[in-house]
């Protein structure tokens, strides 16, 4: 998994760890964590672009490409969003691993 600018924001370990106590083999396990970082992933991303003005998401997208990992992309937000943009990642991150971890439960039960 790459290093990604908001990883300390956004924690899939509680989900992974959930995933971890049902019997999965190490395949389905593998892709299963792909998509909890690409749902989490989208879901910042969308965040991210919905309370930054329109005209900055280029500028934002070229410098995510070139170092996502960049620690520098949260200020950069920060300073460019009308918003708490840390907070609304933490929110938006903790309303999907909510609905992932309902969606394990379902699925478990079937």
């Amino acid at each position: 998994m790459v290093k990604i600018f908001y990883d300390h924001l956004v924690l899939r370990e509680e989900v992974i760890a959930v995933l971890d106590k049902h019997e999965i083999a190490v395949e389905e396990r593998e892709e299963l964590i792909e998509l909890v970082d690409e749902t989490l992933h989208h879901r910042v991303l969308d965040v991210i672009l919905t309370h930054l003005p329109a005209a900055k998401h280029e500028e934002f997208l070229t410098k995510f490409h070139q170092a996502p990992h960049d620690p520098k992309l949260l200020n950069y937000l920060q300073a460019q969003t009308p918003v708490d943009i840390e907070a609304a990642i933490r929110a938006a991150a903790a309303a999907a691993k909510q609905e992932l971890l309902d969606e394990i439960k379902r699925a478990r039960k079937k």
